[in-house]
């Protein structure tokens, strides 16, 4: 029997048994047409003893016949034995949805003629079984099942996102912004499933490989998994493994909210290791993630255990002599009881850059068992361990302060003329003179522009990055082979499903992890100084402990009432978050003394300690040992002395979410409301973990979120839509403060009370129309979205200066009694929209033919605008700031993206098998550091192209697939955001095989 959940994908399966004739049936919650969303029943023909009926469950299709299983096991891909051909029937009316193959109609007789027997079948799906014909030529023999019981039925869970309408490019549901399996045509935002298939194609791995052909996101290309430096998660209130600056990952503009594994925060480094398929949720996420964040969720979905036997393995290599090998097995251990995954991953990677070796161990097995039909539970480890060498930043070109130190302009020189004592009083500087003043000093040679020229500048102002002095150029690795880093990480992750009710499911979703992670030397070499040195940025060693804790519970009702379509979720999660972060020691004295560079002007002649990084020359000196220099101060500190940091955290939430669907779901609706409670702890430990001083106590703090929404299909496949989300963070303090501590006692508790500052909130608007259109051939979204932080405090200028506590202060705006040697008593700060970004977003798949698919994502933002505060001042040196970042873009933010993938799969003639695919990546330029006032880095807009080829043969008779990808074909230097350059052209080799 094949029966749909609630949220309308296949529910149960049934095997015939025996001899016995049978047939499959569908019970779906009815459509405008009468009929269920999915094919109604089905039967694969075959010569045979008279009135012999083999039938399958199934759903969707896969390339080479890729048998994919549902999150409980069931099967949810077509396949078939090449023995077997399909007969298709046309649709016929609901009451003749029971078909007994060679037994007794319960309503009208389909005929079965000997040798053969059929069912009706849903239009669309012979189209698509039509179209998979030369990949089911591919197809794996299936495994015997053991009989079922005739009246046993799995029902597959609310939750489940396997549907019919899949295909190896496009997903039909997703979880992430309803808490329910949804049709993404029926879900009023920007939400779009990167495909397991679509990832193998492309040869994406880890995040950056998700993302790269997405529209509008861009990644922080060294901070992350397969972005070359480090293993932390996409977390942006951490640096890139724990430690440095945070990541500058943007979606539209805006920082990511959080990852997702199987909807739960992932707070254990992000990776591929184990993927279905990644939703890719934009915008906020004000129900399901809460909080002010406007960027997105992207939710990785992993592999299950599955009662289908399949064994898959694949090997791969690339052209800098990085090898991995993976084993994804999966199989019944009880029939129909008790089913597992197993996969294990070992890697042995490098990139392009020197020293940038590391290592990757992953194992992770999982079962699930089901009691009673009604009931399934998965329990999954999983323990990854990563090792390697760390690989720096590229380092920023900062010619327009080298131009100044080597021929610099009189005009800089005449500032020697202010001097009032020593020899050079009244005197211009000499040559030799402003080198010395501006050789090691980027404040003093920044002031001195604006003394000349009246204007702020930057470091590298509309400059990008530069190879320097580095003898391998840019492939160069400023941290040198002696910088190691380690990451590793224990899992449980456990989830039940319960079906109360054929309308009420719950369930119980919970993680426990324990992650280590340990980076040596995070600092950079950002910029070569005009004295010729191109120091070395020390003393951002990091260890961390991190025991994060994650539990939910959901329910969810569906049920027609009064021609209505209603589902109700209610859920309560809560976390409990532990870190630790240890101190680092540096003692720069056990470096062995080095000869100076003659290249550095004004070094020591014999450097010393902390020297031989400051007068550091790449044409010289060798990198020094990190490993010489750094320790832990748990390593190094005695009992009672503060070596670490703990901090943990009470995050908990309650939230509803509804959908209607009205009209045979012309009309959908969609509403939900969350309230979250946090709670936080800081305070140091010894190198025991003993505590000593409380330095940090959150007290309950409580903020509302909400979001609503409503599509609106006015033609069969044009779902307009439009949505509003609100997150909301706490923020504390007053709208009036003292402009220093010396005015405090002019401001009243009553007055600080009486405008407090308001919560942060994020508030996103959207706007679009989503198409499914000939026979779901053309699948895509057209939207516009403005998102914006609203109560960001900016300081009310105005309120300030006609303050009457501010007469005969430099804001003070009578020229009467104004007096600019004296600052302002009290600052007024008032709420605005901040950081705002509003623009177009695309994003389509077409499949014209069995044989062609093209994706395509755009995105344009004609608002893209940082949002900086102008101080109460007149100095120029308070107003700097203001002065230089204002007007500058989002961080890491461009204005325009393009991203386009083609495949076509050859079905006739010798390459028959074989594919090509073919694509292009293109996107503006971005400043990485907008909200920098120090740096004015721009990297230049990039246009690069993909090709991958794969090709079937057999290998002892069984199909082998080839496949090479070639990323960045025309070898194009560049960087797609942070701080790090892209890949150069590399080429990688894949085989996989599967049993």
């Amino acid at each position: 029997m094949i029966r749909t959940g609630a949220a309308g994908t296949v529910g149960a399966w049934r095997q015939p048994t025996g001899s016995r004739s049978a047939a499959a049936r569908v019970r779906q919650p009815k459509t405008r047409d009468g009929a269920g969303d999915m094919a109604a029943t089905w039967s694969f023909c075959r010569v045979a003893p008279a009135g012999t009926c083999r039938t399958r469950s199934a759903a969707g299709l896969s390339d080479f016949s890729n048998p994919a299983v549902s999150g409980d096991g069931t099967l949810t891909h077509w396949w078939a034995h090449p023995s077997w051909f399909p007969r298709l029937i046309a649709p016929r009316s609901a009451s003749d949805r029971v078909t007994p193959c060679g037994g007794r109609p319960a309503a009208k007789q389909t005929s079965c003629p000997m040798n053969t027997c059929h069912v009706p079948f849903r239009t669309f799906a012979a189209s698509a079984l039509l179209g998979a014909l030369p990949a089911l030529a591919q197809s794996v023999t299936p495994p015997a099942s053991a009989p079922r019981g005739e009246d046993e039925v799995i029902q597959l869970s609310v939750f489940e996102v396997v549907s019919a309408k899949d295909s190896p490019y496009v997903a039909d549901k997703s979880v992430a912004t309803t808490g329910f399996a949804a049709d993404l045509s029926k879900i009023p935002l920007a939400i779009n499933v990167v495909t397991d298939q679509f990832l193998r194609d492309t040869a994406g791995i880890g995040f950056n490989g998700i993302v790269a052909y997405q529209a509008g996101i861009t990644t922080d290309q060294g901070g992350m998994d397969n972005g070359g430096r480090n293993t932390a998660g996409v977390n942006p209130t951490l640096g890139a493994i724990t430690g440095g600056e945070p990541l500058r990952t943007r979606m539209r503009g805006q920082p990511i909210n959080l990852s997702q594994r199987n909807g739960l925060p992932m707070m254990i480094g992000f990776s591929t290791d184990n993927v279905n398929r990644v939703e890719v949720a934009r915008g906020p996420m004000a129900v399901f993630v809460g909080g002010s964040t406007l960027g997105g969720v992207i939710n990785l979905i992993t592999d299950k255990p599955s009662f289908q036997r399949s064994m898959e393995f694949r090997t791969s290599y690339d052209s800098n002599d990085s090898f991995v090998a993976k084993a994804n097995l999966a199989g019944p251990l009880l029939k129909g009881k008790l089913a597992y995954r197993l996969i294990a991953l070992y890697s042995d990677d490098n990139t392009w850059r020197d020293f940038s070796a590391s290592h990757t161990r992953f194992f992770n097995p999982q079962v699930t068992w089901r009691p009673f039909q009604k009931v399934s539970t998965r329990l999954e480890y999983a323990r990854r361990d990563r090792w390697g060498n760390s690989v720096s930043h590229a380092q920023q070109s900062t010619q327009n302060y080298q131009n100044d130190y080597d021929t610099p302009p009189q005009a800089l020189l005449d500032l020697g003329k202010t001097r009032t004592t020593g020899a050079g009083a009244g005197q211009p500087y000499t040559v030799a003179e402003y080198r010395t003043r501006i050789g090691r000093a980027f404040a003093t040679w920044r002031s001195d522009r604006y003394a000349v020229y009246g204007k702020w500048v930057t470091l590298g102002e509309g400059e990008g990055f530069v190879a320097g002095d580095w003898a391998s150029g840019v492939d160069a690795n400023h941290f040198g082979a002696n910088d190691p880093y380690s990451s590793t990480y224990d899992m449980v992750e456990s989830e039940t499903n319960i079906f109360l009710a054929d309308w009420l499911e719950v369930r119980l979703l919970g993680r426990w992890a324990n992650q280590h992670s340990e980076t040596l030397a995070f600092g950079n070499a950002l910029r070569r100084y005009p004295d010729g040195s191109t120091p070395l940025a020390n003393g951002f060693s990091t260890k961390r402990d991190e025991i994060p804790v994650n539990g939910k519970v959901e329910a969810v009702l569906t049920r027609d009432l009064f021609r209505v379509n209603h589902k109700l979720l209610l859920g309560y999660e809560a976390a409990y978050n532990q870190a630790w972060s240890v101190n680092p020691v540096w003692n720069y004295t056990k470096l062995a003394p080095v000869a100076a560079s003659p290249n550095v002007i004004g070094s020591p002649a014999t450097l010393t300690g902390s020297n031989i990084f400051a007068y550091f020359d790449p044409r010289v000196h060798a990198i020094p040992d990190y490993k010489q220099v750094a320790a832990f101060a748990d390593a190094v500190y005695a009992d009672g002395v503060a070596a670490q940091f703990y901090t943990r955290s009470f995050p908990e939430a309650g939230y509803v979410a509804y959908s209607a669907g009205f009209w045979k779901d012309r009309i959908t609706v969609f509403g939900g409301y969350r309230n979250s409670i946090t709670q936080a702890h800081t305070w140091s430990e010894d190198r025991n973990r003993t505590r000593l001083q409380t330095s940090g106590i959150t007290d309950r703090q409580s903020t509302q979120s909400h979001t609503y929404g409503i599509v609106i299909e006015p033609f069969p496949g044009f779902n307009l839509y439009a949505s509003e989300n609100v997150g909301a963070d706490t923020q504390t303090g007053s709208l009036i403060n003292p402009y220093t501590s010396t005015y405090a006692g002019l401001i009243s508790q009553e007055e600080r009370e009486a405008n407090r500052v308001p919560d942060l909130e994020g508030y996103g608007r959207e706007l679009g129309l989503k198409l499914e259109l000939f026979d779901r051939k053309l699948i895509g979204r057209l939207g516009v979205f403005d998102l914006s932080r609203r109560n960001t405090i900016v300081v009310d200028n105005e309120r300030t200066a006609n303050d009457p506590r501010n007469v005969g202060t430099q804001v003070d705006p009578n020229p009467a009694t104004q007096n600019t040697a004296q600052t302002a008593r009290v600052q007024w700060n008032r709420t605005i929209d901040g950081n705002r970004s509003s623009g177009l977003e695309i994003g389509f798949t077409w499949q014209p033919t069995r044989q062609y698919t093209a994706v395509l994502e755009a995105s344009h933002l004609w608002t893209n605008k940082l949002t900086v505060s102008k101080p109460a001042s007149t100095s120029p040196t308070v107003l700097m700031d203001y002065m230089i970042l204002n007007g500058r873009p989002l961080d890491n933010t461009p204005d325009d993206t393009l991203k386009v993938w083609q495949k076509y799969a050859f079905t006739d003639g010798r390459l028959k098998s074989g594919w090509i695919g073919f694509g292009v990546r293109a996107q503006t330029s971005v400043m990485p550091a907008a909200s920098t006032s120090s740096w004015g880095t721009v990297l230049r807009g990039w246009v690069v192209y993909d090709l991958a080829l794969g090709y079937t043969v057999d290998v002892f008779r069984r199909p082998v697939q080839l496949q090479v990808n070639v990323e960045n074909l025309t070898d194009e230097l560049y960087s797609a955001g942070g701080r790090s350059y892209s890949p150069p052209r590399q080429w990688t080799l894949q085989a996989t095989t599967r049993f």
